[in-house]
């Protein structure tokens, strides 16, 4: 039910505060209205409303007016939560009624009830009001007259805040939990200076649990906005994006002869990073019959991707690499490579391709078989394998090591294995060595990633 116009106006000019949620429990209400009864509306007024507080032992007025009228329907109720004047801070403890000399503890709602009228036999209404007194709850019928006065004092308590800061395990200098005492002419908390780190990723802010607005370090939020006086912080990061490389592909003729062409293609980096494990796409107006110093990974209708051959998988920031094909031309035009780009992988979902590992140990080492099964509906072409493993993988043979760092290996195709086609699959052998000098491995394929050309 709305407010009526004085009940609005005096909540937003009860000391000029913003409206935040109140706490007064709300009883069940049954209409006493039947559904065919013509809805009853009555004006109540109260011929003074009080807010006030305790602080430090001490009571302190909020503010107060005198005869608030308000609307009550029949068929609903008043809670005295929509009634009290909200205060930034403070949330509403308890409401007591006075009528008279007689003081009722604990107002929940006002409500309409009827009764009959005997002289004319109609149906009337009188304002009764829901309260909880020391036996329990009950109803207090209210005069129409209001002889001695009707009062209704609101208590105030300040509002303890409580900021909760809450991060990965991997995240440092969280800030500690922390309590926020709220002062009589506070109107906002201090979201912490200290800014959490995470290593690789940028802190973008913390999100307030319950709104998802985004807050830094140091800024205020006013208490109107909120969700409650313990509030949860979850700090929010973005991944920082490595350098990518540039390069440039450029192609010469040694020689020519008939229809077919020899080509020395030079792949030069352009940029300050390594381009590691580098691939280039280009379209070619012919057909690749043979390539040294170089892998093709795929091709179709002149759409090729060229791979590093296993001994240089890298090319430093400024550094060029040569190498050589002979094509056979589609058309009388000059052959040549003018553009191209570095290609770039996407990960596989482990949903469609399989890694498993098998093993025939002997004390102190032993060999072992990794299968790469394709269950997805396409070629999975270029593929790269990585993977979390204890022992250390001595001699490979079908797959290239990228790189082994601690335990963590990135193992590329061999070139000849560079495409699975779709229901089928690829294996790599290996030798090793137990971890930790242990007599037979119990090692096993941990934060398994797959790779391939897109």
């Amino acid at each position: 039910m709305k407010k009526s116009f004085v009940a609005r106006i005096l909540a937003y000019s009860m000391a000029g505060f913003l409206s935040v949620a109140s706490s007064v429990s709300s009883a069940s209400f049954i209409s006493y209205a039947e559904e065919d009864t013509e809805v009853v509306t009555k004006s109540f007024t109260l011929t003074d409303l009080v807010c006030n507080t305790t602080l430090t032992s001490q009571a302190a007025s909020l503010g107060s007016s005198s005869n608030v009228s308000f609307d009550i329907q029949s068929d609903e109720v008043t809670y005295v939560t929509d009634l009290a004047p909200v205060f930034p801070g403070y949330h509403l403890e308890r409401a007591d009624y006075k009528k008279g000399y007689s003081n009722y503890t604990g107002i929940d709602y006002f409500f309409l009830k009827p009764y009959i009228v005997k002289a004319t036999g109609e149906t009337a209404y009188s304002v009764y009001i829901h309260y909880t007194g020391a036996a329990g709850t009950s109803d207090l019928s209210t005069s129409a007259a209001h002889t001695n006065g009707t009062h209704l004092f609101c208590h105030y308590a300040l509002n303890n805040y409580k900021a909760n800061y809450l991060a990965d395990e991997d995240v440092t200098n969280v800030p500690v939990d922390e309590n926020i005492y709220t002062i009589e002419n506070s109107s906002s908390i201090t979201v912490s200076t200290e800014a959490p780190v995470k290593e690789g990723y940028n802190f973008d802010g913390w999100v307030l649990e319950g709104t998802e607005n985004l807050y830094q370090p140091g800024d205020t939020i006013s208490l109107s906005d909120l969700p409650g006086e313990e509030v949860n912080f979850l700090a929010s990061f973005s991944e920082i994006e490595a350098p990518k490389a540039n390069i440039e592909v450029s192609s010469e003729v040694v020689t020519s002869w008939n229809d077919q062409v020899q080509l020395n293609v030079t792949v030069t980096n352009l940029s300050d990073v390594t381009a590691k494990n580098w691939k280039i796409a280009f379209d070619l107006d012919g057909n690749i019959d043979q390539i040294w110093n170089a892998e093709v990974v795929s091709s179709e209708n002149g759409s090729y991707v060229i791979s590093h051959p296993s001994w240089k998988t890298d090319l430093a920031a400024g550094e060029s690499y040569t190498f050589g094909l002979i094509a056979t031309k589609n058309s009388e035009e000059d052959l040549s490579i003018n553009e191209s780009t570095l290609v770039s992988k996407e990960a596989v979902d482990l949903e469609n391709v399989n890694v498993s590992l098998s093993k025939q140990a002997w004390s102190y080492g032993y060999n072992g078989e990794i299968k790469l099964e394709n269950n997805s509906d396409s070629s999975l072409d270029g593929w790269t394998l990585e993977f979390d493993f204890a022992d250390e993988i001595t001699n490979i043979w079908n797959a290239n090591i990228i790189s082994h760092e601690d335990n963590h290996y990135v193992i590329e195709n061999a070139g000849h294995n560079g495409s699975i086609a779709s229901s089928s699959s690829v294996s790599f052998g290996f030798s090793a060595t137990p971890a930790d000098g242990a007599e037979f491995s119990e090692a096993d394929l941990e934060n398994v990633s797959v790779t391939v050309i897109r």
